[in-house]
């Protein structure tokens, strides 16, 4: 939950977060630790983090005057170039990274077999039993080819793997920090340049990982520059980085497909529904939907 607060000329964000069981991945303590560390080695570029309340489970952010980027609509050079700074900034200082990041980025997984466990998990909780007959084939469908191509991938990973050809996994000494979820999606065009904002899956990743998620992510698209996280990394990491992000492109395709598709996840589905305005809850379907199909297209997915 986020809401804006003011008093007088002076206005502030306030954001809550769901409380969590024990064991369970804490966004706000990854989101408190980001913040920190990015306001010490990459100021300006994230909001400013004014007050925590760790038995309310809620901060105190700077609001930020600006101007969201438009669904759909591909980025310009120097937003993604800003974009590209940013994460070299996170990346500089690893030293004081250690000291302030403790956390794993949500579904920060080192190993190729993780991922693949990962949309294993995601896709045996599909079904098109609970989707009206209008859309039902469509669903079927989707779920079909998400199987498909993960066994298709699997087994060519696991031979890759097995003749030495590829490498399973990084060490954690090859690890990067990464906002995670990171995008245009979750970023504010000012007039004093990109400021990017929520956190609450960063932590520590796999570099390939945050360089891929840049430009398959569906909300705005990044077409037309390549990889160019890429250019973030140090010049002596990037072709161990661009090789892994071979290796991990088709499964991560995957997984955001299968982001897409949460609606075939009925208890998913049931969760969306409750937060949407009663107009749209009957086309939300379909439009998930047909998204899949046009992620699929653009991405040979």
């Amino acid at each position: 939950m986020v809401f804006s607060c003011s008093k007088g000329a002076d206005k502030w964000v306030i954001k809550g977060y769901m409380p969590i069981k024990h064991g369970e991945r804490d966004g706000m303590y990854a989101e408190v630790q980001f913040l920190r560390y990015a306001n010490k080695v990459a100021p300006g570029y994230t909001p400013e983090l004014i007050h925590i309340d760790w038995d309310q489970r809620c901060v105190v952010l700077e609001y930020i005057e600006g101007e969201s980027f438009k669904k759909g609509v591909t980025p310009s050079y120097e937003a993604v170039d800003a974009a590209t700074v940013f994460i070299q900034m996170l990346n500089s200082q690893p030293e004081i990274a250690q000291e302030y990041i403790s956390i794993d980025a949500a579904e920060g997984f080192l190993s190729l077999e993780q991922h693949i466990d990962n949309i294993e998990l995601r896709s045996r909780s599909m079904s098109w039993e609970h989707i009206d007959s209008q859309n039902k084939d469509l669903a079927r469908y989707l779920i079909e080819h998400i199987k498909g191509r993960l066994q298709c991938i699997k087994a060519d990973i696991d031979e890759r793997i097995k003749s030495g050809v590829i490498s399973n996994a990084i060490g954690d000494d090859e690890r990067c920090i990464s906002p995670s979820d990171f995008g245009f999606h979750n970023a504010i065009n000012t007039p004093n340049g990109i400021r990017f904002i929520d956190f609450e899956f960063a932590g520590w990743d796999d570099p390939a990982k945050a360089t891929l998620d840049f430009v398959l992510q569906p909300c705005i698209p990044v077409e037309g520059f390549g990889l160019p996280l890429l250019s973030a990394w140090r010049p002596e990491l990037q072709n161990s980085i661009s090789t892994r992000c071979q290796q991990l492109c088709p499964i991560l395709k995957l997984k955001w497909l299968c982001i897409i598709l949460a609606v075939l996840n009925k208890e998913r589905l049931n969760q969306i529904k409750n937060i949407l305005p009663p107009g749209k809850r009957e086309s939300f379907i379909e439009n998930r939907l047909n998204e899949a199909t046009n992620y699929i297209k653009l991405h040979k997915a």
